[in-house]
C-alpha cells in the first residue's frame, strides 16, 4: 500500500538561490505521512479520541545531488515498509516532476504515545489498518549511531517561541531543523549541499524553555547539531552531509513562469 502525494515549491519552501530547502523537505514529508495516516482513520484527529498520538523519533533523508527549483512541482511516495511492536518504520521518496528525476530518499520511525502517560503504546491498532509494503529504501532500519563529539564550530542559545510550537503544544519536529540550521551560517548554506541528513527526536520541549544548539563539525563535511535543554537533556540531534555547490545554473531558465 503506497500512498502518493503532489505538491507546488513555494517561495517560502526555498533557500536564497531558490533551490528547494532541507526544512521543506521534512515538511513534505510529514505532511504526506498525516495525510496518509488520515485516509486509514489513523490521523492525529482520530487517535485523539484514544487517547494516542503519533510521535516520529527518526528520519532520514539522502538527497541526490540534482536541483529541485521554486515553481517546481513535486511528488511524494510514502508507504509502511515494517511493523514491529512499538514502531513502525514508513519509507519514502520524492521525485521531480519537472525533470522526472527522484530528489529525495529515505525512512522514518513512527510511535503511538498515550497521550497522558506519554508512555509508547503497543502498534497492534495500527497494524490491523496497515498493508505492510516490504519495500526500504535504507539497508536497515536500526537507529543509526551519530558521532559523539566534534570540534564546536558555533553555538546559539534559542527561546522557545509561540511560532515554534504545534498544535500538540510542544515544539514541532519541523522547528527543531529550523532552529539548527541558524547556526550554519549563510555562505555555507550558499556555497553547499546537503547530501544526507539524519534526524533523531529524543525528548519534548515547550514554550519558554531554552534550547542550547551546537554545531560540531565531525570531518570535512560532515557536521553533528545538537538542540540541549537547560537541564542538559539532548531534545534533539541532526546528522548531516554535504558537498560543495558547482551548479551555475540560471534560474531564469527552469523556473515555470505562469
Amino acid at each position: 500500500m503506497k500512498y502518493k502525494r503532489r505538491y507546488n515549491v513555494t517561495s517560502a519552501d526555498i533557500y536564497k538561490d531558490y533551490r528547494i530547502s532541507a526544512h521543506a523537505v521534512l515538511l513534505y514529508f510529514q505532511e504526506s505521512f498525516a495525510r496518509f495516516m488520515a485516509c486509514l482513520q489513523l490521523g492525529a484527529f482520530d487517535l485523539v479520541k484514544e487517547n494516542k498520538m503519533w510521535v516520529i523519533t527518526e528520519m532520514s533523508a539522502d538527497m541526490a545531488p540534482v536541483d529541485t527549483f521554486w515553481g517546481d512541482d513535486i511528488e511524494v511516495t510514502i508507504w509502511v515498509s515494517e511493523i514491529s511492536l512499538l514502531r513502525i518504520y514508513a519509507d519514502y521518496y520524492i521525485v521531480n516532476l519537472r525533470t522526472g528525476e527522484r530528489v529525495v530518499s529515505g525512512s522514518s520511525s513512527w510511535s503511538l504515545m498515550n497521550a497522558e502517560t506519554r508512555h509508547l503504546e503497543p502498534t497492534d491498532v495500527v497494524a490491523k489498518k496497515i498493508t505492510v509494503d516490504p519495500e526500504m529504501m535504507v539497508e536497515t532500519h536500526r537507529k543509526m549511531r551519530f558521532p559523539k563529539d566534534g570540534e564546536l564550530r558555533t553555538q546559539i542559545v534559542h527561546k522557545v517561541n509561540r511560532t515554534d510550537v504545534d498544535f500538540n503544544m510542544h515544539v514541532n519536529n519541523r522547528s527543531y531543523l529550523k532552529i539548527a540550521m541558524i547556526t550554519s551560517s549563510d555562505r555555507f548554506i550558499a556555497q553547499n549541499r546537503a547530501l544526507k541528513m539524519v534526524i533523531h527526536w529524543q525528548h519534548e520541549t515547550y514554550l519558554d524553555e531554552m534550547l542550547t544548539c551546537s554545531l560540531l563539525q565531525v570531518c570535512d563535511n560532515t557536521y553533528l547539531q545538537k538542540l540541549t535543554k537547560e537541564d542538559g537533556t539532548v531534545a534533539a540531534e541532526i546528522y548531516s552531509v554535504w558537498e560543495p555547490l558547482v551548479s551555475n545554473v540560471d534560474v531564469a531558465e527552469v523556473v515555470i513562469r505562469k
